[in-house]
């Protein structure tokens, strides 16, 4: 077990690399949306990403690589070490027999919304799991909703602005001053939310390019 290898070397680690361009005008580009609103967009996704029974969006995919079991396990290891803020809770479960590693991760201010009255943020903390044998791997991506800030012209600052963007590996829950939108009661997959649909909207396709971006990381760590 590496846990408490993990966890040596993660507070050594310079938040220098969570930095990463993974914030709403990033992931926007990245959607590519053209002439499509992000209503058309997630209605189009809603298609292919469903909902576990546990009401989550969950996506699995099996992915095809080069290295062995042993290097490619060890290689995401050496990822969610200079990716993370502390390993005692941000892995969930790792066992190097089983080639397991399930770990959670954050993602924030993956959108903002600033039609809605007050004005809206989205962080997301999905879990990711990966699964590798020798010349593949199983990932899953699992993401029970969104986290939202609110905020008006009159609000303190001093809470909102402590959800950070860009992307790292977390232990760290829901803020308390955030709200949880669990993913069931969200557009598009309840049309009748009480949420800001705009902000679902936008959140949800948003978080589905934030689980590309995991997928070509994870492929990446097996070549």
């Amino acid at each position: 077990m590496k846990k408490l290898f993990l966890i040596c070397i993660c507070l050594s680690v310079s938040l220098a690399v969570f930095c990463q361009k993974t914030n709403a005008a990033a992931l926007e580009v990245s959607a590519a949306l053209d002439k499509e609103t992000y209503q058309d967009r997630a209605k189009k996704y809603l298609m292919t990403y469903r909902l576990n029974d546990n009401g989550e969006m969950e996506i699995i995919s099996y992915l095809q690589v080069r290295e062995s079991k042993e290097v490619m396990y060890n290689n995401i290891i050496n990822w969610i070490v200079s990716n993370c803020t502390e390993a005692a809770t941000a892995i969930l479960y790792e066992n190097e027999e089983e080639g397991r590693i399930t770990t959670r991760c954050y993602f924030g201010k993956i959108a903002n919304d600033g039609r809605a009255t007050p004005k809206e943020w989205v962080d997301i903390r999905p879990i990711l799991s990966v699964e590798v044998m020798d010349k593949e791997a199983i990932m899953k991506f699992t993401l029970p909703g969104f986290e939202v800030l609110q905020k008006d012209d009159n609000s303190s600052t001093r809470g909102f602005m402590g959800n950070t963007t860009g992307f790292r590996f977390t232990g760290d829950e829901t803020p308390r001053e955030a709200q949880f939108w669990p993913m069931s009661l969200c557009a598009p997959y309840k049309d009748d939310t009480k949420f800001t649909k705009s902000t679902c909207y936008m959140a949800y396709v948003h978080a589905i390019e934030c689980y590309k971006i995991l997928k070509q990381q994870v492929l990446n760590t097996g070549y």
